[in-house]
């Protein structure tokens, strides 16, 4: 039998993490689980194309729209492509005028994205709609991972909210 079916599942994000713990389970952080990069992955791609997709002009014919928002797939991820690259100038930055010299680059990048994304759910929220419904469910899931991860650090134990 493979090794890795052995180990017990670890978790990135703090509120799956919490939640194994109040079942006993294994808290410590893990960055090796597919299924949460998969869906971290997909819901920043859909509240991204969302949020860039509320400035496609209404008065388009559904022709040019569908169009648009096809050619607006590629450039959402052309986008996060580009960010990724500045997120790393700014970490690189930060590094050298001494700031955040102990936080790993994937975790900085982590920060910087999540932060855009967030943004971009609120601009979400305000236009209401599906769309802003969207919104509403990304900020509820990142106010109850904060949650999740203060609860975490703040607890007694071996330090596994880091």
């Amino acid at each position: 039998m493979n090794e890795s079916h052995r180990l017990p599942v670890r978790f990135y994000f703090a509120l799956p993490r919490l939640l194994a713990m109040l079942r006993g389970g294994d808290a410590r952080r893990g960055e090796q689980n597919s299924t949460e990069a998969w869906a971290g992955g997909i819901a920043t791609y859909v509240i991204s194309y969302l949020f860039f997709a509320g400035f496609v002009p209404e008065t388009l014919g559904w022709g040019l729209k569908g169009l648009t928002l096809a050619v607006l797939a590629f450039l959402v991820w052309l986008f996060w492509l580009l960010a990724l690259y500045l997120n790393s100038l700014v970490l690189k930055l930060l590094g050298w005028a001494g700031l955040f010299r102990r936080i790993p680059a994937r975790r900085g990048q982590s920060i910087l994205t999540g932060t855009t994304v967030t943004a971009m759910a609120f601009g979400l929220l305000q236009r209401g709609s599906l769309a802003g419904e969207f919104g509403a469910i990304w900020l509820t899931a990142v106010a109850m991972n904060l949650a999740a991860a203060m609860i975490l650090a703040f607890r007694d134990g071996d330090g596994v909210g880091a």
